[in-house]
């Protein structure tokens, strides 16, 4: 009965006028996050069946601003009003976040742009040029992650692909499979993913450690849904 609702109410729904609402979001977004000099924006329309929905970058001079794309996810997940993104990304000095409007409601526009503006309209100016450490091993391939939440466990794979400090692949886990980005510096390593479920609610995985040879370990930083522990071996093609 659950099913045949969902499908009733998807089936009455206006979805030009949701799309249009959606861009009006993005763009209010954009126009205040276009304030601050330096930062600019675009909108992605996809034409995918699954989770159809636009997505708006905004992108900046992470030495320029004093702040990357990692560093401003972040700033958004651990502070109040929480917002969780897919991760933020950082290639080179370009920074970038990407917004979705899937699960917003009226208003919260409002509360992303001051917030994001302030973020970056804030930041260090003019700051010393952000010194990366060199990666302590390329950690490009497939990683076989063992989860221990408190009361359970879990296996997951990342698919990683590494260029110079920056990680980009993609996050298998119990159920779907959504975008990562990371940095690795040193034997230092962070990983972020995030996806939104059909039912509404935002998980985002932010997997921080340190790695030593073929293996990685450290803690799992769930926001909302707590924290947990997680270790990872790089897979074995030989043992399939």
């Amino acid at each position: 009965m659950g099913m045949l609702m969902a499908v009733e109410m998807w089936a009455k729904k206006d979805h030009k006028a949701e799309w249009g609402r959606w861009m009006a979001w993005l763009d209010t977004i954009a126009a205040a996050v276009s304030k601050v000099e330096g930062v600019t924006t675009s909108v992605r329309e996809t034409t995918e069946l699954s989770n159809r929905t636009p997505s708006l970058t905004i992108q900046w001079n992470r030495t320029r601003l004093g702040i990357s794309g990692a560093d401003l996810a972040r700033h958004l997940l651990d502070t109040e009003p929480r917002i969780v993104t897919p991760g933020g990304r950082d290639r080179g000095d370009e920074a970038s976040i990407s917004i979705t409007p899937y699960q917003m409601a009226a208003g919260e526009e409002k509360i992303i742009a001051e917030k994001i503006h302030a973020a970056l309209s804030k930041a260090p100016r003019g700051a010393a040029p952000l010194k990366t450490s060199a990666p302590a091993a390329d950690v490009t391939g497939q990683w076989d992650v063992h989860i221990d939440y408190i009361a359970s466990a879990s296996t997951h794979t990342l698919h990683l692909k590494q260029t110079g400090n920056r990680l980009d692949g993609s996050h298998q886990g119990d159920f779907v499979s959504r975008d990562l980005s990371g940095t690795i510096e040193g034997s230092s390593v962070e990983i972020a993913s995030a996806y939104t479920e059909r039912h509404g609610d935002a998980l985002s995985f932010r997997f921080i450690g340190t790695v030593a040879g073929d293996s990685m370990s450290g803690t799992l930083d769930m926001g909302e849904y707590l924290t947990a522990t997680w270790t990872a071996r790089k897979h074995d093609y030989r043992r399939g």
